[in-house]
């Protein structure tokens, strides 16, 4: 089990600089250098959004200039989803996570 707490101050730390419109790639890259070697976890995401609606991954996406894939629009219950469309969300998420851990891990996150 990673560092829970890190990973919930990295989200508030990265949305609020974002969401003040001076989150630039030199700055982010400097935060995610911050937990090098601290086993930061994403599971402690609170799931927070931007201003924008943005998560942490599309915004650490967006600001490294990576595009963002296009997430799927289904009703907010999912128990209500098709099978389709839930191997569609569970696409859009690992596309999303496979980038940001891309970007992440070369910065020495693992």
């Amino acid at each position: 089990m990673g560092n829970n707490q890190a990973f919930t101050i990295f989200e508030a730390t990265v949305i609020a600089t974002y969401d003040k419109g001076v989150l630039d790639k030199e700055l982010l890259t400097s935060f995610i250098s911050q937990y090098k070697g601290v086993d930061i976890d994403s599971g402690g995401k609170r799931g927070t959004l931007s201003k924008d609606g943005l998560e942490v991954e599309q915004i650490v996406l967006k600001i490294f200039g990576v595009e963002l894939p296009v997430k799927p629009e289904f009703p907010g219950d999912y128990r209500t989803w098709t099978e389709e469309q839930t191997l569609q969300v569970e696409s859009y998420f690992e596309k999303l996570h496979t980038e940001f851990y891309e970007i992440t891990d070369k910065l020495g996150w693992r």
